[in-house]
């Protein structure tokens, strides 16, 4: 019954996901809409292995795998914004002393 619960959340989760980016509420480019495939594909993964259903087992695998890339490729960008450029001045315009 456990397994039954994780499938159908971790289908209405990617099914929302999709519906969710289709009606323009998430970007594909989110955090939320690449959780919701990451967790959903991996809740699919676990319930189809349970009840040996390896070909969908391995389908939501590879999907959990695709959302989890994106969250990664997601806080590296983020990460990349948050550094601040360090500036140096030129030459001409700091004064020397002659």
């Amino acid at each position: 019954m456990i397994a039954g619960m994780l499938g159908w959340l971790g289908a209405g989760g990617t099914f929302v996901a999709y519906v969710l980016v289709a009606r323009g509420r998430l970007s594909v480019d989110s955090w939320r809409y690449a959780a919701l495939n990451a967790v959903g594909g991996t809740m699919g993964c676990l319930a189809s292995a349970v009840y040996g259903a390896w070909g969908s087992a391995f389908s939501n695998a590879v999907w959990a795998a695709v959302g989890l890339h994106a969250l990664v490729t997601i806080a590296a960008a983020r990460r990349r914004q948050r550094e601040v450029p360090v500036t140096v001045e030129s030459q001409d315009s700091v004064a020397l002393c002659s």
